[in-house]
């Protein structure tokens, strides 16, 4: 059976190339710590439409982002 965990990709914690701001260190993907922090709009839906960054001055990856697209700078509205 496949579960989900909370890795540090599902951690508010997590921003641009896989690194952790709170640790300030790379992490992998599986990785998981006690500080761990959910984002809780999160989701298999979360994408650039549904990012308050999307098509904005803010959007860390302008020239990436489109429908269906997910990035680790994802924030929600």
């Amino acid at each position: 059976m496949i579960k989900s965990v909370d890795s540090c990709l599902t951690c508010e914690n997590l921003v641009d190339s896989l690194k952790c701001s709170k640790h300030n260190l790379s992490v992998e993907i599986d990785n998981v710590c006690s500080d761990h922090s959910i984002k809780k709009a999160f989701s298999k839906l979360s994408d650039c439409l549904s990012c308050s960054n999307y098509k904005k001055v803010g959007c860390p990856n302008p020239g990436s982002s489109a429908p269906g697209m997910l990035c680790f700078s994802w924030s929600t509205y």
